[in-house]
């Protein structure tokens, strides 16, 4: 019995996480209306509805960058390859909570000889550079769109953010995590402190070329959020659309839904709304950019031969 209700409990989280997201979605479009939703859809421009997907496009290819970049240093490896595992990991980020899916990239260049450590400790100096500035572009959209309450709510999660993030890169907490979580596969994570806490002072080049292409990424996302505005005949400053784009990337490193579902819309619905823009178009906005990304996600799986795992899978049964 005691094991059935262990098992229930490590279930449930996870069952939540998965459901919740569409939850909050189907609320948030109900709340808005749906009907008037699938309106404006029907009524959309598809001139810009293509140039936002194109920008969306070059966004994944910059994000592709921003981590090969960051890799480059560690081991050498083909670049075509490496836009194979990074759509891989890109497809499993758009199913697991939080964004989590994208460290799975870490573990699908195990067959280029960097272990999981090392792999791990990139992506999270890449996470680490894209939260940073996403917090200074959503501190200053927060100070611009939103009043009182707000501000304060905003300023303690990034407090709190913060200090999670400092926690979490303690020793005690790496110590721990290696002792009671890790445990016996802790060994398979060795490099991860080196190379987390080293990789600033040694390769500040990547990291500053980083954090451009970062910004460059941000901007153009934001171009692709105006074509898609453009194509429901409303016409948004790029610069909102930069700053907001910073609370969006926020969410979407919130691990309580799938790829942030739920609580991005939310957020977006209600700065936008702050702004003077009608929830219809902002929820049809959300509509078609989750149509993109999903697609994208769906066509991107066709890029990825068959093979490509083939020899670490070999390596693995021996």
């Amino acid at each position: 019995m005691q094991k059935y209700i262990s098992s229930v409990l490590k279930f449930w989280p996870r069952v939540i996480k998965y459901f919740l997201g569409p939850l909050l979605l189907v609320i948030l479009f109900w709340t808005i209306g749906i009907k008037q939703i699938w309106s404006l859809l029907a009524a959309t421009e598809f001139k810009y509805l293509v140039l936002a997907y194109l920008f969306f496009i070059v966004s994944v290819f910059i994000a592709v960058m921003n981590l090969y970049i960051l890799f480059y240093p560690l081991q050498k490896i083909d670049p075509r390859r490496f836009i194979q595992y990074f759509f891989a990991s890109r497809v499993t980020s758009l199913i697991f909570p939080g964004r989590l899916g994208e460290f799975s990239l870490s573990y699908y260049l195990k067959g280029e000889n960097i272990n999981l450590g090392r792999g791990v400790a990139a992506v999270v100096t890449d996470k680490l550079i894209t939260v940073t500035i996403s917090m200074l572009l959503g501190i200053i959209a927060v100070s611009a769109f939103m009043k009182g309450q707000h501000i304060t709510a905003f300023v303690l999660y990034v407090f709190l953010m913060l200090m999670l993030f400092v926690l979490l890169l303690s020793s005690r907490s790496r110590d721990f995590i290696k002792k009671w979580i890790l445990r016996k596969y802790a060994r398979h994570f060795a490099g991860f402190s080196k190379t987390l806490f080293s990789y600033e002072q040694e390769h500040k080049d990547m990291v500053l070329l980083n954090m451009v292409f970062t910004l460059v990424r941000m901007m153009v996302l934001a171009l692709s959020a105006k074509a898609m505005f453009l194509a429901l005949e409303t016409d948004i400053p790029l610069l909102t659309l930069i700053l907001v784009s910073g609370l969006e990337t926020l969410s979407n490193s919130i691990p309580l839904t799938v790829n942030g579902l739920g609580i991005k819309q939310a957020i977006g619905v209600y700065v936008f709304s702050a702004i003077g823009v009608s929830p219809v178009i902002t929820g049809t906005r959300y509509v078609l950019g989750f149509l993109i990304e999903y697609s994208f996600g769906f066509f991107s799986t066709f890029f990825i031969r068959d093979d490509l795992f083939v020899e670490k899978k070999v390596e693995e049964l021996h």
